[in-house]
This record gives structure tokens, sequence and C-alpha cells, in this order.
């Protein structure tokens, strides 16, 4: 069986060389060619991000929530007041009147089954209503807010330096749980309002904002932040800085050394409020006063966090030491500006020679002639632009503008 296997692979090698109609035959199953096209490197697709439209998704979601909640507190603020003229809790037929007018419930013929957990109402399934926003539940899917931690959510949208609002949302805080699922009889004998799961998960969702803004922060963030704020403040005068530099450098006259000079200053204020401030966080890592001395894990890392602010640092100052030009000084400045002068003189000259009727030969180029000679230097320049740019209409006008500063620099010189 191997000798005939030995035999049959011979002769699909002998037919690989005999250029015949079978070699062919063979050669599209035996072939190990490397251009074939699935051996070939794919090149990449097209490519599209939907970065933007997940963004706006996002945003559209976001506005909805926020109105939603805000609609939400306006309803609570109603149903927690406590006027004389507003019904208690304890009334239940005008206190009934008095929460459906603020947002109508939904009727109870229309509901068959629990607006959370789709369960069918009957004898032993009874029906409530959310006070929030009138949907029908079951006994099991209902959470109770009390009074008081209802005003809470109301006080933090106070203002922020008010003596409420800080209570309010230290109260928030130290709370567990914004709401219960039953009734807590307790010695106070809180009033309660009837909530959804969703307008729960509405509140919880606000309840987790406050507590997030209000976290306190850590010594080295508090600097890190006045790191940024100092990178924000140079990022924004380096720009500045650099067009002052050039602009001195290429003779012009826009600027003063003084301009360099003070926006330098400036710039060099940002770099040490970084360099003290990353030199201070590093004295920070050796204290650790915020890490328990029981945990390495947690003072291994803020130390590691600390260092690395410093790395962070050090790498915005080199970038300054490498970026940042130095002030040049008068000397500099006169003499850029004087072999500019030689230059627009040099270039006034030769594009005198381009004019025709002038006497080239008596030609000097005066005060009154000079301003002539640079319109004219400016037009030639926007009509190699224009016909660069395929302008034909425009490339006409400023020629015959051209040949109107012609006569008159011609008039102005026979003057």
């Amino acid at each position: 069986l191997f000798s005939l296997a030995k035999q049959k692979f011979k002769s699909v090698q002998d037919n690989f060389q005999n250029s015949n109609e079978l070699s062919k035959t063979y050669a599209q199953y035996f072939s190990f060619n490397l251009n074939y096209s699935h051996t070939k490197k794919q090149s990449m697709g097209y490519a599209r991000s939907y970065n933007h439209y997940f963004q706006s998704l996002r945003r559209d979601k976001r506005n909805q929530i926020s109105i939603h909640t805000r609609q939400l507190l306006l309803r609570i603020e109603l149903l927690t007041n406590t006027n004389e003229h507003i019904p208690p809790n304890g009334n239940s037929k005008e206190r009934r009147k008095y929460e459906q007018s603020i947002y109508a419930w939904m009727e109870d013929s229309v509901a068959s089954i629990c607006a959370s957990c789709s369960k069918t109402f009957g004898l032993f399934q009874r029906k409530h209503h959310c006070r929030l926003d009138g949907s029908v539940i079951c006994n099991q899917c209902s959470e109770f807010l009390s009074f008081s931690t209802a005003r809470c959510f109301i006080d933090t949208n106070t203002s922020s330096f008010s003596t409420t609002n800080n209570l309010a949302v230290e109260q928030l805080i130290n709370l567990k749980t914004i709401t219960s699922s039953t009734i807590i009889n307790d010695k106070q004998n809180e009033d309660y309002l009837r909530i959804c799961i969703p307008c729960t998960k509405y509140l919880y969702n606000f309840y987790r904002q406050i507590c997030f803004k209000n976290i306190q922060k850590d010594e080295i963030f508090l600097h890190y932040e006045k790191i940024i704020e100092a990178q924000k403040e140079y990022n924004h005068l380096h720009p500045t800085y650099l067009t002052i530099i050039n602009s001195l450098l290429n003779g012009d006259t826009k600027y003063q050394i003084i301009d360099a000079q003070r926006t330098y200053q400036q710039l060099n204020v940002s770099y040490g409020k970084i360099d003290s401030i990353s030199k201070y966080i590093v004295k920070l890592a050796d204290k650790s006063s915020n890490i328990n001395e029981y945990d390495p894990t947690s003072k291994n890392r803020y130390t590691t966090i600390c260092h690395n602010i410093r790395t962070y640092s050090i790498q915005i100052l080199k970038n300054f030491s490498i970026s940042t030009r130095r002030v040049p000084n008068e000397d500099d400045i006169k003499q850029v500006r004087d072999e500019k002068k030689r230059l627009d003189h040099e270039r006034m000259k030769q594009i005198i020679f381009n004019i025709p009727n002038i006497n080239h030969n008596s030609l000097e180029i005066s005060e009154e002639l000079e301003p002539f000679i640079q319109q004219y230097y400016q037009v030639i320049q926007f009509i190699e632009r224009a016909k660069l740019a395929g302008h034909d209409d425009e490339v006409r006008s400023l020629e015959l503008n051209l040949k109107e500063l012609a006569q008159a620099m011609s008039t102005v010189h026979q003057n």
C-alpha cells in the first residue's frame, strides 16, 4: 500500500514537470504559489467612528433623566409641604384628592398587572399607587420614602452657601438607604410616601450624585488640581509668547521687548507653581497621614501616586525649557530690523525695474514712492495666488490694479 502511494505521488511530480493539459489540472490543486488572493495581506477596510453618535444619544438620555428627576423633586416638594391648607397624611380621603391633584393617578380598572413585576392583581394582591408618577403597583414593589429624607432632597437644591443645604447634604450622606420596603413604626411617627421602584432608582441616582460631589478629597488631589490649573495657564500663554518672539526676530514692529518680558514672567510664575507644588506632594508621600499604617498596599499606592505626579511635573518643566526661547536683547532686535530694512530696500529696487514707464537710471526710492512699491509687490503676490487657484476674473481685475499703480508711481516719480 505504501509503495502504491509512493508511485502515485511520483506521477503527480512528473506531471508538474511536463507542461501539458494534465499538469494544469493538477496545478489547480497542488500549486504552492503564494500570490493567491487568500494568502495576500488584506488591507484595512473603511472605518467609521460612532463616538459622535454615541455622545449625542448619551447627551439626550442624560437630559431626559435630568428633566424627569427635577419633575420628581418638584412633586416631592409639593407632597411633603406642611402648610395648614394641605391635608395631613393621616386624612386618607382629603389627602388622596390632594395627591391626585399634583399628578393624576392611573385608573384601577385599566391596570390588571403590576407596573414593576407584572404580577396579576387579585384577592391577595392589592393595588397601590405611586405618589410620584401615579403608576399602579403591588405591595411587594412598593418603597416608602420618609418625609424627612424627602425634605433633604429638596433642601440640597437650595443655594450651596446656605446652612440648610449643608445640613441636608450631611444627613443624606450619613443615610444607609433612602427608602424602606416597609413602613417603620418608630417613636417619631413619621410620615411616608409610597413610591415605585423606577422612581426610587431616579432618586437613588440623584442621591449618588450628591454623595460624589461632597466626597472629601485628599490633600494630594487638591494640590494636583493646582498643578493642572498652572499647566492650563502655561498652555494658554505659551503660543502668545512664541508669536511675540517670532515677530521680534522677524524684524516686525507689532510687539516690543517689554511685551515678551511680561509674558515670560507670567510663564515663569506657572513654572514655579508646578515645580513647588509637585515637590510638596513628594513630601506628602513620606507622611501618608490619611493612610492606615497597617495597610502596606494602600501606603505603597499612595507613595506611587505622589512620585508619579512629580515625574509628570518634571516632564512638563522639561518641555517648557526645550520649547521656550529666551527673550532677545535690544541689540539682537536692532540687528534683525536693520537686516530686514536692507532686504526690503533691495526687493523694492528689483520690483521697480519691472515697472514700465519709469526711468530706472535716475530713480531713487523716496518716502512718497515707498508705499506704492509695497502695494505693487502685494498685488503681484495676489495675482500669483489667484493664478494658482484658477480665478481668472480675479487675475484680470488685479492686473488692472497693477497698471493703475504703475501709472500712479510714474506720476509721483515725474513730480
